[in-house]
C-alpha cells in the first residue's frame, strides 16, 4: 500500500514513466527513491539543506546505513517520528564524522592547553576564562529544539576553538556562523580551523548556502551580536556580574531571538517594571566538558 510521510504520499513502489511502447511498469531504483525523498523532506523543512547534501553524499557512496533507513521507512507504518528520529541520526553521525576530522589537529588537550598556557602566563584568574567544550551530540539535540529557519545567524559568546560553531555550521542552514573569543592563543586555534574548513570542508555543505564561518578575536561584551538570530553562551563558568552584562546586552536582539545558556540563565526578570522581556531563552545543564 502507500507510504504517508509527514503528509507527504508515496506510492510502494514509487513508479516512473514507462518508455514508448513499454506495457511493464517500472520502479525507481532505491538511490533514485532516496534522493527523491530527501529533495521532498527538505521541501518541507524536516531536513536542513546541509543534512540533505550528507544523505546525497551517502547515497552516491552506496552506504550501507540506508538499507536501515529504507526498512524503517517501510516499517514505520504512517509513524513519522520513527522514520524522522533514524533520519536525523544518520545525518548527525555523517556530520559527527566530518567535525571529528575537521578537528583532528585541534583536539581537546590541545584548546586545554593552550587556554591555561595563556591565563597563566597573563595572570588571568577570572574562572570565566575556564575552558569548556560542548558534546557534539547534546548541542546537536539542543539546536534541534530551536529549529533554526534558513538564512539566520548563529553566535558563540566565548567560543574557545570553535566547536559549537561548526556543530551549527554542520548542521543547520544559517546563513553565518560566528564566535567571539577574548583569549588569543584559543582564537588563533579556531582560525586554523576556519581555515582548513575553507579549504577542504565547505564543499560537503549545501551549495546554495553561504557557509560562513568567521571568529572575532575579543571580549563577548565588546562585540556586537545584537543581530544574532540564535546566541549562545557556555555560561557554567559566568560570575553573576558577567551574567548580568550578557543578559542587558540580549536585550538588543531582534523579537523571536534564541538565548541558549547553559547550567546559569539570564538575570534579567523579564517582564518586570525594571527591564523589557528578553526574546526567548533557552536554559539547559551543561552538555559540556569543563577543564581548569
Amino acid at each position: 500500500g502507500p507510504s504517508v510521510l509527514c503528509g507527504l504520499w508515496f506510492p510502494a513502489p514509487l513508479p516512473v514513466a514507462a518508455s514508448p511502447g513499454a506495457m511493464a511498469e517500472e520502479q525507481l531504483t532505491e538511490p533514485a527513491k532516496l534522493l527523491l525523498l530527501s529533495s521532498l523532506l527538505e521541501k518541507d523543512r524536516i531536513i536542513t539543506r546541509n543534512g540533505k547534501g550528507f544523505l546525497k553524499e551517502l547515497i552516491l557512496d552506496r552506504d550501507r546505513r540506508l538499507n536501515d533507513l529504507l526498512s524503517s521507512l517501510d516499517s514505520s507504518e504512517g509513524q513519522d517520528s520513527s522514520f524522522i528520529d533514524v533520519i536525523n541520526q544518520l545525518i548527525e553521525q555523517e556530520a559527527h564524522t566530518l567535525y571529528e576530522r575537521l578537528f583532528s589537529q585541534c583536539p581537546l588537550d590541545h584548546g586545554k592547553t593552550v587556554s591555561k598556557a595563556e591565563r597563566e602566563e597573563k595572570g588571568l584568574n577570572d574562572k570565566s576564562l575556564i575552558y569548556g567544550e560542548v558534546e557534539f551530540n547534546s548541542f546537536a539535540r539542543v539546536l534541534r529544539k530551536i529549529q533554526p529557519a534558513p538564512g539566520t545567524k548563529f553566535y558563540d559568546l566565548g567560543s574557545g576553538t570553535g566547536k559549537a560553531v561548526f556543530v551549527a555550521r554542520f548542521l543547520h542552514d544559517f546563513d553565518q556562523c560566528v564566535g567571539i573569543e577574548i583569549l588569543e592563543g584559543l582564537h588563533n586555534c579556531g582560525v586554523a580551523v576556519v581555515d582548513l574548513y575553507e579549504r577542504e570542508f565547505r564543499q560537503f555543505l549545501a551549495v546554495t548556502e553561504p557557509g560562513d564561518v568567521s571568529l572575532i578575536h575579543g571580549s563577548l561584551l565588546d562585540g556586537d551580536w545584537s543581530d544574532g538570530d540564535v546566541v549562545f553562551a557556555n555560561s557554567t563558568c559566568f560570575d553573576d556580574e558577567l551574567m548580568e552584562a550578557v543578559s542587558k546586552k540580549a536585550e538588543d536582539l531582534k523579537p523571536g531571538a534564541f538565548v541558549v545558556t547553559f547550567t546559569k540563565v539570564c538575570l534579567r526578570d523579564a517582564g518586570s517594571a525594571k527591564w523589557p522581556p528578553l526574546p526567548f531563552r533557552l536554559h539547559t545543564e551543561s552538555p559540556c566538558r569543563l577543564y581548569c
